[in-house]
């Protein structure tokens, strides 16, 4: 493989996975040490290889098996997310310059970029995410279909580097959809508010007007009758 082709695949194990660590950060990171770890199509580069020992290995299963059931309580989820937002874009920097490699140029690139792409993925799963559900069974089935999900990308990006840029590209197009529902939706209800006061605004004058005519024909009728 040409170097060329080689950060070709290695941006796209990046954009991937990065993006992924946004949706669930333990997960991604447990995956891809195993895959290092069994030799299947993913390599830690050497300074990282201590994330691929079995020591390593169980407490990010610990860690995963705790996000994934944590995330199914309606109560707790929000939460835990916002305090793990820093922990989250960290854990897309190392992701991304393991994914990278090439020693400290990887390195340079891989944190920024890394961090950008879990950002990316952080912030599209709080848009996709209701505010308010009609049962309680509805966020944790949303839930597991995150699951799956971020199991699939996170595995396909470290062994099928081009699916990366299919993760990364959906997940930037899917944010920017969601973007543009929520903001098209608070702008029609600011100028729905602006409507309503428009209208009331335009009864209140009527209803003066109108006490304005009750008064001058009851004293047109006064002067008649003197």
């Amino acid at each position: 493989m040409s170097a060329a082709n080689g950060w070709i695949w290695a941006i796209g194990r990046l954009l991937g996975l990065s993006t992924t660590v946004g949706v669930r950060m333990w997960m991604t990171l447990f995956l891809v040490s195993l895959l290092s770890r069994e030799g299947w199509g993913f390599h830690l580069p050497a300074r990282f290889e201590w994330l691929a020992s079995t020591p390593s290995l169980l407490i990010l299963l610990v860690l995963t098996i705790f996000e994934i059931a944590s995330d199914k309580v309606p109560s707790f989820d929000r939460l835990s997310d916002r305090l793990a937002t820093p922990l989250r874009l960290a854990v897309g920097a190392l992701v991304g310059v393991c994914a990278l490699g090439h020693g400290w140029v990887g390195l340079a690139i891989g944190v920024p970029a890394g961090a950008a792409a879990a950002w990316l993925g952080m912030h599209a799963r709080r848009l996709w995410r209701p505010r308010s559900t009609p049962s309680a069974n509805v966020m944790p089935l949303l839930s597991l279909a995150e699951d799956l999900g971020a199991a699939a990308a996170a595995l396909l990006s470290a062994t099928l580097p081009p699916v990366g840029y299919a993760v990364f590209g959906w997940m930037a197009w899917f944010y920017a959809r969601l973007r543009g529902r929520r903001s098209a939706k608070y702008r029609g209800l600011r100028d729905g508010g602006e409507v309503v006061v428009d209208m009331s605004a335009r009864d209140d004058g009527g209803l003066e007007k109108r006490r304005g005519g009750r008064e001058r024909r009851r004293g047109g009728g006064s002067l008649t009758d003197e």
